[in-house]
């Protein structure tokens, strides 16, 4: 049995943005909600709703994050690289959640692994650079 550590929310993540971190930090919810899971059976119907929650919460997220990039002007090559990551993110999630049903379906674990993973990197990657220009903007 694989053991998967939660995530835990540090201040080097935030991007001192009240709205992004609560929805950061519900996203981490989401992926904390699936690893505390006693059983992670890959058909569960608790596994697919989590699933299902965390595809539709990341999708308002985006939405959010991607109108206050453009409120903000963030410049166009930052903002097309940023939000082709976030459409990346979809399409992954996307096809976990097609394949659920399927013979060939993606191991619960390897999704957690993924969310993880994508999720602690775009923060601290991508929407760092946006949360540094943020400041920036606001300080002059």
């Amino acid at each position: 049995m694989v053991v998967l550590k939660k995530l835990v929310w540090t201040d080097k993540l935030s991007m001192f943005h009240e709205k992004l971190d609560n929805q950061h930090q519900t996203l981490y919810g989401y992926i904390n909600e699936i690893i505390e899971l006693e059983q992670l059976y890959p058909k569960s119907e608790k596994f697919a709703e989590i699933l299902s929650g965390i595809t539709d919460y990341g999708l308002e997220h985006f939405k959010t994050e991607e109108k206050l990039m453009n409120k903000m002007l963030y410049p166009e090559s930052f903002m097309s690289k940023h939000i082709d990551e976030h459409r990346g993110y979809i399409y992954k999630v996307a096809m976990f959640n097609t394949n659920f049903m399927q013979p060939g379906y993606t191991e619960p674990v390897e999704v957690i692994k993924f969310l993880k993973s994508w999720w602690t990197n775009h923060i601290l990657k991508a929407d760092m650079h946006f949360s540094l220009f943020i400041r920036r903007q606001l300080s002059s």
